[in-house]
């Protein structure tokens, strides 16, 4: 009788019946348990990918797929299995789960990284737009009497302005409302919202339209409520109780009913605004 050499993958899978490819996700778990993460992913990947892996199978794969790239810090990975989890296998325990705690990840995760941005130009505006909100620096400059949110801003300007749509300039806005929000100093000098007594007027309208601008052109940005929960916070500093509960009952709303970090912070701050 002639023989037959298969690869090691396909020989693997042809031994796995439905029953053994859920003893096999076990295992994997067990593997993964003991940082074994390597042993678990193989398995895992075989199940996914089986014609006789059973749908639930499949789930229980993508779970911990997830769960190990999320653990090793491949965020972006992970939250793309979780997602494929909860569209392709939605009533299974495992995409009911994550359904739920993918609607916590979009508002606490940064989805997007540094890696991402593919354009070495786009790159080099997002650096020079960090120096100027206190990013990382290598270069030890006087920054003092310059106006180090314009200048950080108009950098990322730049990138929204030449790379409409792209990672990148979903990137430079986020990075332009964390600097128009402002920071306060080790030494306690103030800049963007932060400034006290004047930032409010002359930060505000800016804040405001950049929000606008980007909300348009990236509505499913994780950090958005988080933004909008800034936005908020800076008007209950004010004093202005109005604009306060406006922004709050926005956060609210765009919840969708869900009971997520943002949605219950608000909740609990529109109980308590005027002070």
């Amino acid at each position: 009788m002639p023989s037959i050499s298969l690869p090691l993958a396909a020989f693997a899978v042809a031994l796995f019946t439905p029953i053994a490819f859920g003893q096999s996700i076990e295992l994997a778990n067990d593997y993964y348990q003991h940082g074994l993460n390597d042993k678990a992913k193989d398995i895992l990947i075989t199940a996914l990918h089986s014609p006789s892996s059973l749908p639930a199978n499949k789930a229980k794969s993508l779970y911990l797929l997830g769960q190990i790239s999320f653990d090793e810090g491949r965020i972006t990975v992970a939250i793309t299995d979780w997602q494929t989890l909860a569209k392709a296998y939605p009533q299974t325990l495992e995409g009911k789960e994550i359904s739920a705690r993918l609607a916590q990840l979009n508002e606490i995760v940064t989805k997007i990284s540094d890696t991402k941005v593919t354009s070495i130009i786009a790159g080099a505006y997002l650096s020079n737009g960090d120096f100027w909100s206190k990013g990382d620096k290598t270069l030890i400059i006087d920054s003092s009497y310059l106006s180090e949110v314009e200048l950080a801003a108009a950098w990322y300007d730049r990138v929204i302005e030449e790379f409409p749509g792209s990672d990148a300039a979903e990137r430079a806005y986020e990075k332009k409302m964390f600097a128009l929000l402002g920071w306060v100093d080790p030494d306690g000098v103030q800049h963007g919202l932060r400034i006290y007594g004047g930032g409010e007027q002359k930060y505000f309208p800016i804040v405001l339209d950049t929000f606008a601008s980007f909300e348009s052109a990236f509505p499913e940005d994780s950090l958005l409520q988080a933004f909008r929960y800034q936005i908020a916070q800076a008007y209950w500093r004010n004093r202005d109780w109005t604009n306060t509960r406006l922004w709050l009952q926005k956060i609210i709303d765009k919840g969708n009913g869900q009971r997520t970090f943002y949605t219950e912070a608000a909740k609990a701050r529109l109980q308590k605004v005027e002070h």
